[in-house]
C-alpha cells in the first residue's frame, strides 16, 4: 500500500470496541487511531469504499464521553498476524473537532511507547 499517512500511527494497549451505528453491530476492536483515521481488527474483511458511522468506545475516565462518533470510509484490508482476523484501515470523513483532544489523550495514555 502506498504510504500517504500524515500522522504516525501508534498501536494501543487498550482495544476499544468499535460499533457500526446504523446496524448497532460490533465491527471489531480498535488497534490504532489518529485524528485522520483508524485501524480496526475485524473477523471478516471490509471492502474498500464502504462507508460507516463508527462508534468507538472510550476507556472509563478518559473523557466525559463514553464513545467517539466518526463518519469513515474503509480504505484497505489485510490478514492480521492471527489468520482468523483481518486488519481494516479507515479514513475519517467527518469527526467532531471537539473529539480531537480526546483522540490525542487516548494515544498519549494508551499508545505503546516508542
Amino acid at each position: 500500500m502506498d504510504e500517504r499517512r500524515k500522522q504516525k500511527r501508534k498501536d494501543l494497549l487498550f482495544y476499544s470496541r468499535v460499533y457500526e451505528e446504523q446496524k448497532g453491530k460490533m465491527l471489531g476492536n480498535l488497534l490504532n487511531i489518529t485524528s485522520q483515521g483508524a485501524m480496526i481488527l475485524t473477523e471478516k474483511p471490509i471492502e474498500p469504499g464502504e462507508e460507516f458511522t463508527l462508534l468507538i468506545e472510550l476507556p472509563e475516565g478518559l473523557s466525559s464521553k463514553t464513545r467517539l462518533r466518526a463518519q469513515a470510509v474503509s480504505l484497505w484490508h489485510q490478514p492480521d498476524i492471527n489468520p482468523e482476523f483481518c486488519d481494516v484501515g479507515f479514513q475519517f470523513k467527518e469527526i467532531n473537532p471537539e473529539d480531537l483532544p480526546i483522540i490525542s489523550r487516548l494515544i498519549e495514555e494508551y499508545g505503546f511507547r516508542d
